[in-house]
């Protein structure tokens, strides 16, 4: 158990000095007007389920891989019969990487969170399952489709459609969790395989006239068109069947160049900060079987043997050695460049002890801890020096709701009830709105388009779901709570004229060298410097932490220096002075705080101030929040909400809640 004492709550602080806490004004401070909120809230303890890794094998099929890997065949009684009969291999039935592929199948089946799709490639991507997305690992189908790759062996090795297609595949799933449920994304991991025994081919230059291209000595260059390959590379003769044609190549242009290769895999990690992805891996495997290529002799000349060095030839017994070297530079460039392992298994025993399992398929589960906890006072806005009433929660200041210039109800935060409260609408009349009149952008139940319409706030975020659906071309998400992660619900920031997809962490709109994040926090204004009034309004934030047995942390806090205002008497009610707080709390994995949208809830306290007679809770303190009192956001938006789920004294009944 420690104990956290902060002006700010941020996550992760395993103290705070008192350089965070800004100094309070001794001066004007009624102390009767004060009031403090304490509680005790938890984090949920999290499910193993919920942080998924995405498995994408990309395997060459390739009829090299016959001798690289036996045994293996082309539907054919072809090369692969051919160059078995020259390995003598015996005993072995089943390729290793099918045998690795089958055991690391095998090693998933139990994890939940864990789905596979397995990519084979050669001429073209072939065989792909599942044919969208991804499949459990003890789907029958898949693990039928990895017994099958050593019977369906094709003749090319195209580098760059398969990882074209495995960017796309993940990209696609992206989207589609994107659109079904974001929250995953900065919980997911996403962990590609590219196993291969050598080099692509064919390989194509747009260039025919250099006077160097790339060799083994010198592969980050242009490649020459692959050996026998020209006619493909510059015309596609009309003999080669379509089969062995690769679908989306363009006679006479580049193909599997290293800029080609690199350009699915530099845009393939960039997905990780584009979309607030938890981690994207490319990891790569060659077998290449020297003894194997030895054994196999003339017949794989063509494979292994041949390979110009700039200005001399290759000698063909140096063959298999610079393919090599090729084949594993390339491969450790993509690793590389994809945040991964490289590994490499170059003889018989090597390869038969192939275990694709030693790679990192961990889940990003971790428990979770506090992402940001904060108090917004709901009755006032702040002001000058002090805060002002805001009767309704609005963000429009009483004077401001009955003057002439808006001409909307003080004790309605939706004065003509079209879905759009009246200061989205008061900041937005460039755009046509009207905070008196209803907008037909909005809810009208009488409108065709919205017949029998209710505002609402699904997600209790505190925009509306038509301030959502209106601001959709620049909001990230409308069912995410916090759309930028910047542990600031979507409605306070746009309260507060700030951007809810622009990260508020280190931006300081007013320039008064306090963060945004901060100034909301502390109860102060993000856009106006205000330092006279945060040293005299700003809150205090207390904290103690303790770790549960069953994995969950339990936050203790207090929240101090929160000025009530005494609002006026509403219609049908006999008292005024009732101040409104709502508290946010939210919560994140430990292994992603910064960047996870979070899971949110919020609780709320009522406080009566009406001086000099008037004043509950009599003591500092108002009555303390328990866990239970925290709900879904969703569950703390409509007027009735407060009046039965907040603690403390509400005006709607005259009585201490919660409210059965």
């Amino acid at each position: 158990m420690r104990l956290l004492t902060f002006a700010i709550a941020v996550v992760g602080l395993a103290a705070c000095t008192e350089a965070f806490i800004e100094k309070k004004s001794k001066d004007a401070i009624n102390v009767d007007d004060r009031l403090a909120i304490s509680g005790r809230v938890c984090t949920e303890r999290p499910d193993r389920n919920g942080f998924p890794v995405k498995v994408v094998l990309v395997a060459d099929q390739s009829g090299s891989m016959c001798v690289s890997d036996p045994p293996g065949s082309q539907q054919s009684n072809g090369f692969c019969e051919m160059a078995a009969a020259t390995l003598n291999v015996t005993g072995s039935t089943e390729p290793a990487r099918v045998r690795a592929l089958r055991r690391l199948l095998q090693g998933f089946a139990t994890q939940r969170n864990i789905s596979v799709a397995l990519v084979p490639f050669e001429t073209n991507v072939k065989g792909v399952y599942p044919t969208r997305g991804f499949a459990r690992p003890d789907d029958p189908m898949l693990l039928s489709r990895v017994t099958a790759l050593q019977s369906e062996l094709g003749k090319g090795t195209d580098y760059q459609g398969a990882l074209a297609y495995a960017y796309s595949l993940i990209a696609s799933d992206i989207g589609e969790t994107q659109r079904r449920a974001p929250n995953l994304l900065p919980r997911t991991r996403y962990v590609v395989v590219f196993l291969s025994d050598g080099v692509p081919y064919p390989r194509c230059a747009a260039n025919d006239n250099l006077t160097q291209y790339a060799d083994d000595i010198n592969p980050e260059l242009v490649w020459e068109d692959s050996l026998g390959a020209g006619t493909f590379c510059n015309e596609i003769d009309a003999d080669i069947p379509p089969a062995d044609r690769i679908t989306t190549f363009v006679p006479g242009t580049d193909r599997n160049q290293n800029y080609q290769l690199f350009s699915y895999v530099d845009p393939l990690m960039e997905l990780r900060d584009q979309f607030n992805i938890g981690d994207i891996r490319l990891h790569t495997v060659l077998l290449f079987n020297a003894e194997a290529v030895r054994a196999c002799g003339p017949i794989c000349q063509d494979l292994y043997g041949r390979y110009a060095r700039w200005p001399g030839p290759v000698p063909v017994a140096d063959g298999p050695a610079a393919a090599k070297r090729i084949a594993g530079w390339t491969l450790q460039q993509l690793a590389q460049r994809g945040n991964g392992v490289y590994q490499e298994f170059e003889n018989f025993a090597g390869i038969a002890q192939l275990n694709l399992g030693a790679l990192d398929y961990s889940s990003l589960f971790s428990r979770n801890v506090m992402k940001s906890l904060f108090v917004q006072p709901l009755s006032s806005e702040p002001g000058a020096l002090d805060r002002i009433v805001d009767s309704d929660g609005d963000g429009l200041i009483d004077e401001e709701d009955n003057d002439f210039t808006f001409a909307t109800s003080r004790f309605d935060p939706d004065s003509d009830g079209d879905g759009f409260d009246d200061l989205f609408e008061a900041t937005r009349v460039s755009d046509g709105f009207k905070a008196n009149a209803r907008d037909g952008r909005g809810c009208d139940p009488m409108s065709p388009l919205t017949l029998g319409c209710r505002p609402s706030d699904r997600d209790g975020d505190g925009l509306s779901d038509f301030a959502e659906r209106y601001l959709s071309q620049w909001m990230a998400d409308n069912t995410l709570i916090d759309a930028d992660a910047d542990g600031l619900p979507n409605g306070v920031e746009v309260r507060y004229g700030l951007d809810p997809i622009r990260p508020q962490r280190d931006l300081d709109t007013d320039g008064d060298t306090v963060p945004d994040v901060d100034e909301i926090r502390l109860g102060s204004h993000p856009t106006r410097r205000d330092r006279e009034f945060r040293e005299k309004n700003g809150l205090q934030y207390a904290l103690r932490q303790t770790v549960q047995n069953d994995d969950s942390v339990c936050y203790d806090f207090t929240v101090s220096n929160l000025q009530l205002v005494t609002p006026p008497i509403r219609a049908g009610f006999s008292r005024q002075g009732f101040n409104l707080f709502k508290v946010w709390f939210g919560e994140a994995p430990e292994a992603s705080v910064a960047s996870d949208y979070g899971t949110w809830k919020a609780a709320c306290v009522w406080a009566q101030y009406d001086p000099p007679s008037v004043r509950v809770p009599a003591g500092p303190e108002a009555q303390p929040l328990t866990n239970a009192n925290f709900v879904v956001p969703g569950d703390l938006v409509e007027p009735a909400h407060y009046d039965s789920r907040c603690v403390g004294t509400n005006p709607s009944r005259g009585q201490t809640g919660p409210v059965p």
